[in-house]
């Protein structure tokens, strides 16, 4: 089995996405194998067959973990193909209050020092 070229996968992901992102974009100017290695990212982990996650949960999964991450074009590529899998503002909502509460648990697991300090 050959590897995919860095133009056929331009060419899957514009068909999938609508456009390239623009920081794959970025990347491609610098060195195009970063297509394909974006591409073996996402066909080993969201793709794998093997994945237990259906392709929505996948999704979800990925969109929490960029908003957690802070990563804008990330968010809004997932959101669009959130909507175009059907994900209602309920499961929107959940998502957002779910990582919402694992970034305020994280905070206070780092700040477990400080209060450790303070008790010293």
């Amino acid at each position: 089995m050959q590897a995919s070229t860095p133009e056929q996968v331009e060419a899957m992901m514009i068909e999938k996405m609508g456009s390239l992102p623009w920081s794959l974009n970025s990347a491609k100017a610098i060195d195009p194998i970063f297509l394909v290695e974006q591409a073996m990212s996402s066909k080993f982990s969201v793709q794998d067959e093997k994945n237990p996650f259906d392709p929505k949960i996948s999704m979800m999964i990925a969109l929490a973990s960029s908003i957690t991450l802070g990563s804008e074009e990330c968010i809004m590529e997932q959101t669009r193909i959130l909507k175009k899998m059907g994900i209602s503002k309920e499961e929107r909502a959940y998502l957002v209050k779910i990582v919402k509460h694992a970034q305020s648990s994280a905070v206070m697991g780092n700040a477990k020092a400080a209060f450790d300090t303070f008790e010293s």
